[in-house]
């Protein structure tokens, strides 16, 4: 699947617009939903929370999809997403594969491992302590 923001652009780059057809086809497919950006970040958000990632990163991910933020937002809550729990997945997987004996440096790869995955500050200490 595809986004109508990910088809208009694509098609743009293709095919000059100059009498907007192109908007105009994707508006039409709206219509007739072959294109249907609720159901496609619904799909989206499903399979981004399987993995234990953060919030950050999924919004990341549905930016650059140009998805609505509202709409994101309104799906994270209704799907059960648990950032807290996902965070604490993946600290514990990551905890077994840092090899680091100080304390401190252990404790900052952590923190930084966390944070690439799109985790907010807050989880990662909340997850860290």
């Amino acid at each position: 699947m595809i986004s109508s923001s990910e088809l208009e652009k694509k098609l743009k780059s293709l095919y000059p617009d100059e009498g907007g057809y192109v908007s105009q086809t994707i508006e039409e497919m709206k219509r007739v939903e072959l294109i249907n950006d609720r159901r496609y970040t619904e799909q989206l958000i499903h399979h981004l929370t399987l993995r234990p990632i953060g919030r950050l990163k999924i919004m990341i991910e549905t930016r650059k999809r140009g998805l609505d933020k509202d709409l994101v937002d309104e799906l994270l809550m209704n799907c059960g997403y648990d950032e807290e729990e996902n965070a604490k997945k993946a600290y514990e997987e990551k905890l077994r594969t840092v090899h680091e004996t100080d304390p401190r440096k252990r404790k900052f790869k952590l923190m930084n491992f966390l944070k690439n995955r799109g985790f907010t500050d807050s989880v990662i200490w909340h997850v860290v302590k």
